[in-house]
């Protein structure tokens, strides 16, 4: 690995990016790596400066933010990226879950060590309506926490997640109908949420898919039924600890493609970041192999 593009999101991390963007280009130049340093400047940015990097060149694009961040690059690595040309990433997010998919945990230090070391491995990643995902799609009742979440500027943490929650049973409760077609069949009904999963976590915390695997070739659909309100309440700690895989109404099933389509729209997040706020048709698919990616 010749030459780095590290590509910084100033604002992931509360401003981590700001502050350690220098110390993450330092790190990688004393392993001997040539690293160019650019810092994004607005929301969205990231994909145009991946898609530039990787056509001028670069060996390796290595994205320092978190889960959003992430999703964004991806969006300009797939279809640009040579079969040589890698994607890196160094975890200064929240959740960041696709780092921890890729074995490199929450510590940018060892991402740098990694990036360096050159250890590579193909890896999935998906598509939903044209929009490509690292880690997965979440379409219903906890796309529209995160909505609700976004809304939330005075609290910090767990309590967001509780407010929001909240908000979201008192104002927002839904459970359209849906037909949901998969590689193995149809499931029809109302439901309360889903979610294609190409990594096991989401949202830092939320074991949503214990057993998926980013290099499989197939994406983990999870469908939870109608759920009442106290239903929804109840659901929750089994989805952080993994253990509503099982429970009844709820299907877990492995697919590499899914078209979705509801009698009332959705929100629809993809890596956690909102990509519709009121869908109705969800095309989605694997893209396997699509990401050479530097892993732990």
């Amino acid at each position: 690995m010749r030459s780095i593009t590290l590509l910084v999101n100033p604002q992931a991390g509360r401003g981590a990016g700001r502050r350690l963007g220098s110390e993450a280009r330092e790190r990688l130049r004393q392993a001997g790596l040539g690293c160019e340093l650019q810092f994004t400047n607005a929301a969205g940015e990231m994909r145009g400066l991946v898609a530039a990097a990787l056509r001028n060149g670069a060996d390796c694009v290595a994205i320092a933010g978190g889960d959003g961040s992430v999703n964004e690059a991806v969006n300009g690595y797939v279809g640009v990226a040579r079969d040589d040309q890698s994607f890196a990433v160094v975890p200064l997010g929240t959740g960041n879950d696709f780092a921890k998919m890729l074995g490199i945990g929450n510590d940018w230090r060892l991402a740098c060590d990694r990036i360096a070391q050159g250890k590579q491995r193909r890896v999935d990643a998906g598509r939903c309506n044209g929009h490509a995902f690292a880690n997965g799609i979440g379409a219903g009742f906890d796309a529209q926490v995160a909505i609700e979440a976004n809304q939330v500027r005075w609290l910090r943490g767990n309590a967001v997640y509780g407010v929001a929650l909240a908000r979201t049973l008192l104002l927002r409760y839904s459970t359209p109908n849906a037909r949901i077609v998969h590689d193995g069949g149809t499931i029809e009904g109302r439901i309360t949420m889903l979610a294609l999963a190409n990594g096991t976590t989401y949202g830092g915390a939320f074991r949503i898919a214990p057993d998926a695997s980013v290099a499989d070739g197939l994406l983990d659909l999870m469908v939870a039924d109608r759920l009442s309100r106290a239903g929804i309440i109840g659901f929750v700690p089994h989805v952080l600890r993994g253990t509503h895989v099982g429970r009844k109404g709820v299907t877990l099933t492995r697919t590499r493609r899914c078209v979705v389509e509801t009698d009332e729209p959705l929100a629809v997040h993809a890596d956690g970041e909102i990509i519709d706020r009121a869908a109705k048709r969800l095309e989605m698919e694997v893209l396997p192999g699509a990401l050479l990616a530097v892993v732990g």
